[in-house]
């Protein structure tokens, strides 16, 4: 996902009719019970509204969207561009860590490359989608074994073309996500690192977040929203083999590559995200594993020049609250 570059505009959703408002929930392909929840319709059953569904090939224009007012959900953002819209002033709250990448992200490289660790990178070219995820872990990764990040050459390339440039012998390392993780380990490779190795210095998540603004009219449907994520979520570990072909309609895939995919992805329950090692609760949320995750990705963005300055206080921007009213409407009585 590519870091935006954008113009801010307040704003706050679009509606129709007074007793039929229209939502828009913006959506990125992945692996994962979101897009069960698409294909199921949940978020039209649940939600008191007329949804429009749209989807984004990456980042930018989905969060000039959400600025603007245009856009009223987001969903599959990784925290660094995340915490690069709110340093830029794009009015959101995270309300559901849809879930965090364990090995569905890493570094692959050649075999035969004689790369068998970070330290044989030196001089090496590693190729990685810039403002992307990426970069981030991999400057992490050099960084917490002492490497300087400029003893490593950088090619910035689409994932598409890292696995031409793999296969014409033009690259020998990149750090990047499944698909095209996998299709370059398969094809004379190894992974060297996962994103899960460095899970308390760089952990990496897929974020749903929606405008402040729009939230603020509107919090009923903010609880229908992640009530229908979590629907996804219960439907998918409830009707694995449905959910799977669900996640290859949506992603052009075979179920088998779904399940494959998938299985690099730590998934959130509700009560998941109540928990410290998603969005916390209220009292919580400051030490929360997102907030740890936007604040590690904005101070890596400021050392790299790409924000002017690190947000403060960065757990406002991530509201459990939702979360907790729909955990306590379930559990009532």
């Amino acid at each position: 996902m590519v870091l935006p570059l954008m113009a801010i505009v307040a704003g706050c959703g679009t509606s129709g009719a007074a007793s039929e408002p229209t939502v828009t929930i913006g959506y990125e392909n992945a692996p994962d019970p979101e897009s069960v929840a698409i294909e199921q319709n949940f978020f039209q059953k649940t939600m008191h509204a007329h949804v429009v569904l749209k989807y984004f090939s990456s980042g930018p224009d989905a969060l000039t969207s959400l600025a603007s007012g245009s856009l009223d959900f987001m969903t599959t953002l990784g925290n660094p561009p995340t915490a690069a819209a709110i340093a830029r002033g794009v009015p959101l709250k995270v309300v559901w860590a849809m879930e965090r990448y364990t090995t569905a992200e890493g570094l692959v490289v050649k075999n035969g490359s004689h790369i068998h660790s970070l330290q044989n990178l030196e001089g090496k070219t590693v190729a990685l989608v810039s403002g992307s995820t990426s970069p981030f872990e991999l400057d992490t990764a050099l960084a917490m074994h002492h490497l300087p990040v400029s003893s490593v050459q950088i090619n910035n390339m689409s994932p598409p073309d890292m696995v031409a440039a793999w296969k014409t012998g033009r690259i020998d390392a990149a750090y990047v996500w499944a698909p095209f993780l996998n299709e370059m380990q398969q094809d004379d490779g190894h992974i060297l690192i996962y994103d899960q190795d460095q899970v308390d210095k760089a952990p990496i998540f897929n974020l749903a977040v929606v405008n402040a603004h729009f939230a603020a009219k509107n919090p009923q449907l903010v609880d229908e929203f992640v009530k229908a994520e979590e629907d996804g979520v219960k439907f998918f570990y409830q009707h694995p083999t449905k959910s799977f072909e669900d996640i290859a309609k949506l992603n052009g895939i075979s179920p088998a590559e779904a399940r494959s995919q998938a299985a690099g992805l730590s998934f959130t329950t509700l009560a998941q995200e109540l928990t410290p090692r998603r969005l916390g609760t209220a009292s919580t949320v400051k030490d929360s594993l997102v907030t740890r995750s936007l604040t590690s990705a904005a101070q890596w963005l400021k050392q790299t020049g790409q924000i002017s300055s690190v947000p403060p206080n960065l757990s406002q921007y991530v509201d459990p609250s939702y979360c907790e009213t729909v955990y306590h409407q379930e559990h009532q009585g």
